[in-house]
């Protein structure tokens, strides 16, 4: 009896010194990129990170090449068209392989080469959560002295995206450091339209995902003091069609039919277009020193000047 109540009175003290894992902090240079090395069988990729999706890594296909890379048997090779890939359609080749990033131990993730240029930076990129630790944290500089915290949650402690009630419409929402503009489809700017967030403005720029991909959008103007999830809306736009943008003046992006879904207006009579997306970009999170991905804890932790 005395041993097991030597143990209660020890128990708090015992989980109380278990070990805190370490983040993993990646520095971001002013206006650059995340970047990690990672090694693939004997090669090792320069590679930028991307915060937007999860866990695989897309590259380029010489590096592939390179690598000896060999696609599943079969099913492992397929050819797709749409206005996302650059040049309009590209052959994807897939496998699952051994990664090993600089730092982390080596795990296995699904592997894609391309056979057009998914990457103009480097070798390929790699989703967020492939990388294993608890905490990620992205040093952008230092802090501003009248820097907030803002904590956003996630509904997965294994995905990089958001949810986000607003209206009638959920909206999933990414974080995306190599996206110069805030981009959402027409449901999305539907939505903060109607929560008076935001009004048309109509000038068209391009969203420009991939080398050789440009993707029409209209700007949208945030009323006074407008923030969504927090944060302010410093450049937002929305995805147009092609006709859309060329009926303001623009000169042709790569976009074309397949990819109208996401440039369809919102009537108020019926929702039409692919469901609601919001990728917050640069303009937005170059004004915050750190940015943190909690996995356990189910959230993003901005700390910014704004």
């Amino acid at each position: 009896m005395r041993y097991r109540a030597a143990l209660l009175l020890l128990a708090p003290l015992l989980l109380a010194a278990k070990p805190v894992p370490a983040p993993l902090v990646i520095a971001v240079a002013p206006d650059a990129q995340p970047r990690i090395p990672v090694r693939v069988k004997d090669q090792e990729f320069d590679i930028r990170l991307a915060l937007s999706f999860d866990t695989a890594l897309i590259l380029n296909q010489a590096p592939a090449e390179r690598a000896a890379l060999k696609p599943f048997p079969l099913i492992g090779k397929r050819t797709f068209q749409n206005a996302m890939i650059p040049g309009g359609e590209a052959t994807f080749r897939f496998n699952l392989y051994g990664i090993t990033p600089r730092g982390q131990e080596k795990s296995t993730a699904p592997i894609v080469w391309v056979s057009r240029p998914v990457a103009d930076d480097g070798d390929g990129v790699l989703g967020l959560t492939a990388l294993k630790a608890d905490r990620i944290v992205f040093d952008l500089g230092p802090q501003s002295p009248v820097a907030k915290t803002h904590r956003l949650t996630r509904p997965d402690k294994g995905s990089v995206l958001m949810k986000v009630k607003l209206g009638d419409e959920t909206i999933r929402v990414s974080l995306e450091l190599n996206s110069p503009d805030t981009v959402m489809n027409a449901r999305a700017a539907a939505a903060l339209t109607n929560a008076g967030l935001v009004k048309r403005a109509g000038t068209v720029g391009y969203w420009r995902p991939f080398p050789n991909v440009a993707l029409p959008f209209e700007r949208l103007a945030p009323v006074d003091g407008a923030r969504f999830l927090g944060l302010p809306l410093v450049r937002p736009a929305v995805r147009i069609t092609e006709a859309q943008a060329k009926a303001l003046g623009a000169r042709a992006g790569t976009s074309d039919a397949s990819d109208d879904e996401d440039a369809i207006t919102v009537t108020a009579a019926k929702k039409k277009g692919r469901d609601p997306w919001i990728l917050i970009g640069r303009d937005v999170l170059g004004q915050c020193s750190r940015i943190t991905f909690d996995r356990p804890g189910k959230a993003w932790e901005l700390i910014c000047g704004v």
